[in-house]
C-alpha cells in the first residue's frame, strides 16, 4: 500500500457506522466483486477490479475471528482496450468478527487497527505473513502524522442498479479530510461520497462514488457491483507463507 492509499484508508475510519447485519447477509464461502474506476483531473483512468471473499471462522482466546480475503487486479485504460499494470495481488486477513459486525464499510477499507494477522501474496511470488499487522499499520499511521476528521450519515432508501442487479439500498453520505507529512512532503485528501448498502449482498456494498481533491488535485472514483455469491469462495493465496521479521523501531511498535 502506497502512501495515498494509507491516507485514504484512514480517512473511511468516521464518525457515525452502517446499518448491516453480516451475520444474515454474507455466510461462510460467499463473495462479492466489485469494479473501481478512479479518473484523475487529466481523465486518465485506472480500473481495479477487487474480490472479496468470506473463507471461514476461527476462535482465538475465546473470541470469534474472521478469515477474508482481497483479490486485485489493476489495469490502465487505453484507447485500444485495458492494459494490465503488474501481478494479481491477494490479502488475506484475519480479523474480529465484531468489527466486520459493527461496521462493514470501514472494516473493509480501512484495516490499519483491526488485522490481528495479514498473509499477501504478488502474483506467483512466495506469500509473506504479517503477524500483529494492526499495530504495525496503527505504527506506521503514527509516524507519518496522519490526522483524520470524517463523518458519515445514512440518508435514506434507493434502490440501485448496477452491473450485478438492482437492489433495495441504503444511502450513506460522507464527508471529511485526512492528512500526513512524509520527509519533507505533506499530502492531504479533501473527500466527500456517497454509499449504497445493501443486506441483499455479501459484504453489503453495491456502490461508492467519491469526489477528492489530493493536494488540491480532483480525483473521482466510482465503485460499482458485477458479481457476487453465497458459495463457492476460496483463497487464492499458494505456497507456505514466510513470515515478516518484526520491525519495532521502524514504525514506533
Amino acid at each position: 500500500l502506497g502512501l495515498c492509499a494509507v491516507i485514504s484508508l484512514g480517512g473511511t475510519a468516521a464518525a457515525g457506522t452502517i446499518d448491516f447485519n453480516f451475520e444474515e447477509s454474507t455466510p461462510v464461502g460467499s463473495w462479492q466483486e466489485r469494479e473501481q474506476t478512479m479518473t484523475d483531473e487529466d481523465g486518465k483512468q485506472i480500473v481495479t477490479v477487487m474480490r472479496i471473499s468470506y473463507l471461514g471462522e476461527e476462535e482465538r482466546e475465546g473470541e470469534p475471528y474472521v478469515w477474508t480475503e482481497m483479490e486485485m487486479n489493476s489495469f490502465k485504460v487505453k484507447k485500444k482496450g485495458r492494459k494490465p499494470q503488474g501481478d494479481p495481488v491477494y490479502i488475506k486477513i484475519l480479523m474480529k468478527k465484531s468489527v466486520l459486525e459493527g461496521d462493514i464499510a470501514n472494516a473493509l477499507g480501512n484495516f490499519n487497527d483491526m488485522a490481528t494477522e495479514v498473509i499477501m501474496q504478488a502474483g506467483d511470488s512466495q506469500p509473506m505473513r504479517i503477524k500483529g499487522a494492526g499495530s504495525m499499520m496503527g505504527g506506521m499511521t503514527k509516524a507519518i502524522g496522519l490526522k483524520v476528521s470524517y463523518t458519515l450519515t445514512k440518508d435514506g432508501a434507493e434502490s440501485m442498479t448496477v452491473p450485478a442487479g438492482t437492489f433495495e439500498c441504503d444511502r450513506y453520505r460522507g464527508q471529511g479530510s485526512s492528512s500526513a507529512k512524509v520527509v519533507f512532503k505533506k499530502i492531504k485528501v479533501e473527500s466527500t461520497s456517497s454509499q449504497w448498502i445493501s443486506s441483499e449482498v455479501p459484504f453489503g456494498i453495491v456502490k461508492i462514488v467519491s469526489d477528492d481533491m489530493v493536494n488540491g488535485d480532483p480525483q473521482h472514483s466510482e465503485t460499482v457491483l458485477i458479481g457476487f455469491g453465497l458459495s463457492g469462495a476460496t483463497s487464492k493465496i499458494t505456497g507456505e507463507p514466510m513470515d515478516m521479521p518484526a520491525m519495532p523501531k521502524l514504525f514506533g511498535g
